[in-house]
């Protein structure tokens, strides 16, 4: 029988210890993979997932589940609460669900609840009023992302698009503080 380890270290020291390690290890992505309709096995069977990303980071391997929602009318709460039921089953770490028409309230404030991020895509829609040194550009064949966050006022929309800061804060901060894309 291996004894146990005895460490001279108190609890919040070893604690200390350990965000040290995690912190000298850096925040390198390694294994970057996106995948488009992947089949990801489940506790209850197989999912077709919009689009999944998994990547290796501090030698852990991760699993994004991106779900994709190109209605008419904003997202719904129970198109949220489907996301979390694939992501208990599948064991992934992180849901998204993108929408080009944004998010009920009900959906955001579930979404909140559970750490579920809500993005809103449009397409062919965003004019960038300054770009390139200041130049102006017209309508572009172009993307816009937004993460929606809710407020005691409502849904807020916070642009990722052309925003890397904000992006790898969306994607690897404590969920689901999205309160920290201001600004």
């Amino acid at each position: 029988m291996m004894a146990v380890p005895v460490h001279e270290l108190s609890p919040a020291e070893y604690e200390k210890a350990v965000a040290d390690l995690v912190e000298a290890g850096g925040h390198e992505v390694l294994d970057w993979r996106v995948t488009h309709l992947d089949p990801v096995d489940g506790a209850d069977g197989t999912y077709v997932i919009d689009v999944t990303v998994r990547f290796r980071l501090l030698g852990a391997d991760f699993l994004m589940l991106f779900e994709c929602k190109r209605h008419a009318a904003p997202v719904k709460r129970e198109h949220v609460q489907v996301l979390n039921d694939k992501l208990r089953a599948t064991g992934a770490h992180k849901g998204v669900v993108v929408a080009a028409s944004g998010f009920q309230r009900g959906a955001l404030e579930y979404a909140r609840a559970h750490g579920i991020a809500c993005v809103r895509l449009t397409d062919d829609s965003w004019m960038y009023e300054t770009r390139d040194g200041g130049q102006a550009r017209g309508r572009l064949r172009h993307h816009a992302a937004y993460v929606s966050r809710l407020t005691s006022t409502g849904a807020v929309n916070v642009l990722l698009t052309d925003r890397r800061d904000r992006i790898q804060s969306f994607l690897f901060d404590d969920a689901p503080r999205t309160d920290v894309l201001n600004g």
